[in-house]
């Protein structure tokens, strides 16, 4: 299939996790009797991981070693993106259908086993070449990997009925952090500094390697933030801290970097990709404080006392950042003409993940003093709606360009 395809199949993608999101807002306020509402966050939450993030990850990454290795035959990975579009489509059916049960079970392991494969031979085709994004993308999916952990131990609790609420929870958080803080962040880094590289930025090894290594730890040990309501002890607790300086002071490489090359993009990218890059930017670093933030006991009880504030962080990061920088990079990739109707598209939906952050960010402090803010899931319904109707005027506006 050609580039433009797999990239605006990963657009409609995005709008059907945008649709489920719309579904389940709906469903808070009104009736569906017919639905449940914790399956539909499962297949929300599962598709987005996998028919969304990791199907235009995927995509992207093939692209990049087109470019760095143009001998390479990528049939192989055109094989592997199918079976992972085909085991998230499954997800959506099953897990609406029934939840976790064996079906459900059966599609994300499907989902699983191809990014083994996929890392496999990511990492054999990069054998031999040295360039600065390559350490991004072998982290990327080093914790990609190791993130089936969870999952596999969830399956097992879930099949075998021996369910401890602690380790339950400690299993989906580790699944979750090493998807997000590792897998889609450090992917979204090589993406980044690939890009930075073809505007004309000079990135200094030395530099890069203190930045990943930094950040790789930090991600590594970084998993105790999530699980801090377990009674850890104090040499382990210290431990954590200095995982969250080492990304904090990574983060502030990584921006570093990119204010050096900010001359570069003012020639090179449009103002509406600048504008982008400042956005998630601020998300991220907003992410990065909060992460520090979180090993205060008292912030840390409050994040994981309310679940307004959990889903805050997570659409944070999630939304905000990694899934508004991938659609940015899906339409720089030049395989599109950029038209008013899209960039009209694209703006509609920053206003939309901008005001559904604000309206979760403001039920989060409120929920501090247990008071709710008026109409609140009504505003939240009417934001999901203006993202899916943004990004269906992006959809209907990909056009594939002559010269391509």
């Amino acid at each position: 299939m050609p580039r433009t395809l797999w990239l605006k199949f990963s657009v409609f993608n995005f709008v059907l996790v945008a649709l489920l999101g719309v579904i389940m807002r709906y469903k808070i306020l009104y009736s569906l009797p017919f639905l449940e509402q914790k399956h539909l966050q499962e297949a929300h939450s599962h598709f987005a991981f996998y028919g969304w993030i990791t199907n235009v990850l995927y995509i992207l990454m093939v692209i990049y070693l087109s470019k760095v290795r143009p001998e390479i035959s990528v049939r192989k990975y055109n094989i592997l993106i199918i079976l992972n579009l085909m085991a998230a489509f499954a997800m959506i059916g099953t897990f609406i259908y029934g939840g976790y049960f064996w079906g459900s079970i059966a599609a994300s392991a499907v989902a699983l086993l191809v990014s083994f494969v996929f890392a496999f031979f990511f990492v054999k085709d990069l054998k031999y070449l040295r360039e600065t994004s390559k350490i991004w993308f072998l982290g990327g999916l080093f914790f990609a990997v190791i993130s089936s952990a969870g999952v596999f131990n969830l399956a097992y609790m879930k099949s075998s009925g021996n369910i401890t609420q602690d380790l339950y929870l400690a299993s989906e958080y580790y699944f979750l952090h090493f998807q997000y803080n590792g897998f889609f962040i450090f992917a979204c880094i090589g993406l980044l500094l690939y890009s930075l590289k073809e505007a004309g930025t000079l990135i200094i090894e030395k530099e890069n390697k203190l930045m990943f290594w930094l950040m790789f730890f930090g991600c590594l040990i970084g998993f105790g933030l999530s699980v801090l309501w377990l009674k850890l002890s104090m040499p382990v607790f210290a431990l954590i801290i200095l995982a969250s300086l080492a990304q904090t002071y990574g983060a502030f490489l990584l921006y570093r970097i990119v204010r050096r090359s900010w001359t570069n993009l003012i020639l090179k990218w449009s103002a509406v990709q600048r504008f982008v890059l400042i956005f998630v930017g601020t998300a991220f670093a907003a992410k990065i404080l909060l992460q520090l933030a979180s090993n205060v006991p008292a912030v840390s009880q409050f994040a994981f006392g309310f679940r307004n504030v959990v889903i805050a962080y997570l659409h944070l990061v999630l939304l905000m950042c990694i899934a508004t920088y991938l659609l940015s990079l899906v339409l720089a990739t030049n395989y599109f003409n950029i038209t008013k109707s899209l960039i009209t598209g694209l703006k509609l939906f920053l206003a939309g993940i901008f005001l559904n952050e604000f309206m979760l960010g403001l039920m989060g402090v409120f929920s501090i003093k247990y008071i709710a803010v008026p109409y609140a899931n009504h505003f939240l319904l009417a934001f999901s709606v203006l993202i899916l109707v943004a990004l269906l005027m992006i959809f209907v506006s990909l056009r594939r360009r002559k010269e391509i």
